[in-house]
């Protein structure tokens, strides 16, 4: 069969997976919007932080994601305590443990307790997470996308679209600018997660931690990528704003928590305003690379997904706002 059944044959494997379990019930998670997510949980105990996940991949996302790598990824970050066990595999998804706490929202992100803690997290991440390989993926991820997108679009489909981009060919031509500054420039990369989104960033306040979740774009990356997409992403996803986009003083006050972290992890001096000054430019240049990114990527998702999400009108938003923060960040690198 193509599928799994998230009541039958789901709950049939968390019985092997847990067979002390007496009542076993699940329920459907929000949220994403490239996969299916059910959680499963014994009623006897009723602990959150016990519950098994099973996560289903959408239709056609393998054009987008490469899914023995996503696997791996978890598998690997697991070993590291960046991510929870993974349990089990199955022919359209895997079966993994919960991570308690609670997503970001546009207020908890920026909240002066939390996001200390989100950038020493992520610096952690970046300096102890090993990779097989070290070649960034931003370009020739993002050439692999643009084969999937039509040469033009229709009005009917992405009538948003057009009034910015008005065939493949600009984001092609776009593309091959951001590559020419790329290769110029002096950048580090390491193992980036590269969708540190809010939803996929979870607190727990019991803790005082965070977790990262959902590692199906995590590869070898530029550094300063992870942050200046995170930033891009403190507008939100539901109800994007982008006038919440951090100013340069907090920008400054959170690379130096990132920076002292890692300066710390890999055994090197103090960090000096020179070292905050090179990464907050470059973080802004890849916040508007981001938006590159996400928005070629949500052209694709309009073509081929069947989750209930705009994403002709995302693409058009997210490009809209790539030549904004294009004239403003373009040459800080």
């Amino acid at each position: 069969s193509s599928g799994i059944n998230a009541e039958y044959g789901g709950k049939a494997i968390v019985v092997s997976l847990r067979p002390d379990w007496l009542l076993i019930s699940h329920k459907e998670f929000d949220g994403g919007i490239t996969n299916k997510l059910v959680g499963y949980k014994d009623e006897m105990d009723g602990l959150m932080e016990n519950m098994v996940l099973l996560r289903m991949y959408g239709n056609n996302t393998d054009l987008l994601i490469d899914r023995k790598k996503e696997l791996s990824n978890h598998i690997n970050l697991a070993k590291m305590g960046f991510a929870t066990p993974v349990y089990m595999t199955v022919n359209n998804g895997y079966f993994y443990g919960y991570v308690d706490g609670d997503i970001l929202t546009t207020d908890s992100v920026r909240d002066p307790k939390i996001a200390p803690i989100i950038a020493t997290t992520i610096a952690r991440m970046h300096c102890k997470t090993e990779t097989q390989h070290s070649d960034p993926v931003y370009y020739p991820k993002l050439n692999e996308w643009l084969r999937n997108v039509p040469d033009y679009f229709s009005a009917e489909k992405f009538p948003a679209l057009l009034k910015v981009v008005k065939s493949k060919s600009v984001l092609s031509k776009e593309l091959q600018q951001i590559n020419k500054k790329l290769l110029s420039a002096d950048l580090e990369v390491g193992f980036c997660h590269n969708d540190l989104l809010l939803g996929n960033v979870i607190y727990n306040i019991h803790k005082n931690s965070i977790s990262f979740i959902d590692y199906e774009y995590g590869d070898p990356n530029y550094l300063a990528y992870d942050i200046g997409n995170h930033f891009a992403e403190y507008a939100g996803v539901d109800n994007v704003d982008f006038n919440l986009y951090p100013d340069e003083g907090y920008q400054r006050w959170w690379l130096r928590f990132y920076l002292e972290e890692k300066h710390k992890c890999k055994g090197l001096g103090a960090v000096t305003d020179e070292d905050v000054e090179k990464l907050f430019r470059e973080v802004n240049f890849f916040s508007c690379c981001a938006h590159f990114l996400w928005g070629c990527w949500a052209i694709v998702q309009a073509i081929n997904s069947e989750i209930d999400f705009d994403f002709a009108g995302y693409a058009a938003m997210k490009l809209e706002e790539y030549f904004k923060s294009k004239d403003k960040f373009f040459d800080f690198i």
